[in-house]
């Protein structure tokens, strides 16, 4: 049997992965499910409000449901608008 291919985002996109220049601020539980509990993820990509923020969903196999995420624009607890900005990446050659 070949082995099981890895789930999830890159690790980038994974909160501890990366600072912040802007913070998610409304209600502290979407930056307690980027940062803490690892369940919403954040892209690299952009928008005029800052970096997508998305979720992964399984199917009851455990496996992803889609080949992409699911992005969330509004905060799923308190329905803020989302604005969050990864900060620039630093090299380390």
């Amino acid at each position: 049997m070949p082995p099981a291919a890895a789930l999830g985002p890159p690790a980038d996109h994974v909160g501890g992965d990366f600072e912040w220049e802007v913070a998610p601020d409304c209600c502290g539980r979407l930056l307690d499910a980027i940062d803490q509990e690892k369940f919403v993820f954040v892209s690299s990509l952009t928008s005029a409000a800052g970096h997508w923020l998305y979720i992964l969903p399984l199917n009851s196999a455990g496996a992803l449901a889609r080949t992409g995420g699911v992005e969330l624009a509004y905060c799923p607890w308190c329905g803020a608008k989302i604005r969050a900005r990864k900060a620039p990446a630093r090299y380390v050659p």
